[in-house]
This record gives C-alpha cells, structure tokens and sequence, in this order.
C-alpha cells in the first residue's frame, strides 16, 4: 500500500488580520511568503512520520515546517509544490487581509488577469505536482508532504480522481490529509 500524507504549514508569524488598503495588502503578502512560523501556533502534538520521505515546497513556510515537524529538512523540495499565488488588485477598498485574500481569489478563479499566474495554469502545476508525487510514492511507498492550503485541496482532487483514497483530511494550519493507494 502506498500513502501519500499532505501537511498545510505552519501559521506564519505575519498572518495577521489587520485592515489594508490594496497597496498595504499587497505588502502583506510579500511579508506573509518571506514570514517566519508563528511559535505560539505550533501543533500540540506530532504525528509519527520518520518513516516517510520527506518532501516539502519551496517557500520558505513549507521548508520551516517540514524541518520543524521531522526534526529535519525536507529530502526532497519539488518547485511545483508551491502555493497557488495569492493575487493581488487595485481596488479603493480597505478590507481586512483574509477578505482581500477571498476577494483577490475569487476574481482570480474567475479569470481576471494579473501580474501572476493564472488559475488555470495554477491547476496545471498543482496537477504535474500531484503527479510528481504519485512517482515519489512509486519509490518510496509512504511519503510526507509539506506544502500550502490551496494547493494540498486541488493535489487531493487530482489524487482522488487518479484512484487514492482520502482516509483523513484537515485544511487547517498543521492540517494532516492522508491518501492511500493499494
């Protein structure tokens, strides 16, 4: 049996709520992907993963995690793991961050153009990413997989429609989703 165990990372340090305008929100994001972990948001336990291989995206959040939560680094860091960009828009809003994030996304999913890429070639890494990670699984059998909220949602459809079985699944920060395959 093959597992694949996907873990969102951990709450950055910067993920905070504040009202922005667009410009400061566009700050925001650059600061939420360079942030440190938040350490008063650590997990309260730990799951036993040390027979896993360790993979783990490139942003900064998802390396800090995996080395946080395995006691070291990822072995493997596959570029396509990275977090669907969160984009940004000018707007004369001023908005708390996670309402410009839900905004920002929903135009987004829609197919408003920006200066990052777009959903539907978002989709498509995200879809390479899952494959990737059914040929690590391939060779390693049991894998773990640090990478971000949107991404893990859409690696899990691609996953499940490719015949894994979700057994478990949380979104949340430190969210612990597990797929198998026999």
């Amino acid at each position: 049996m093959k597992e694949i165990i996907l873990i969102r990372h951990g709450k950055p340090l910067s993920a905070h709520n504040n009202k922005l305008s667009a410009g400061e929100f566009t700050n925001w994001v650059r600061q939420y992907n360079q942030s440190p972990l938040d350490s008063a948001h650590y997990p309260n336990e730990k799951r036993q993963f040390a027979t896993h291989h360790i993979i783990a995206s490139p942003l900064k959040r998802a390396q800090l995690s995996a080395n946080y939560y395995m006691g070291e680094p990822a072995t493997d860091v596959i570029p396509e793991l990275k977090e669907m960009d969160i984009p940004y828009y000018r707007l004369p809003l001023r908005l708390r961050a996670w309402h410009w994030v839900l905004l920002n996304r929903l135009m987004w999913i829609c197919g408003k153009a920006g200066r990052f890429e777009s959903f539907i070639e978002a989709k498509n890494r995200v879809g390479k990413a899952a494959h990737e990670l059914e040929k690590k699984a391939e060779q390693h059998a049991q894998i773990v997989v640090f990478g971000h909220g949107m991404s893990n949602r859409y690696i899990r459809v691609f996953l499940a429609k490719r015949g894994w079985e979700i057994t478990e699944k949380n979104n949340g920060y430190w969210g612990v989703t597990r797929l198998i395959k026999s």
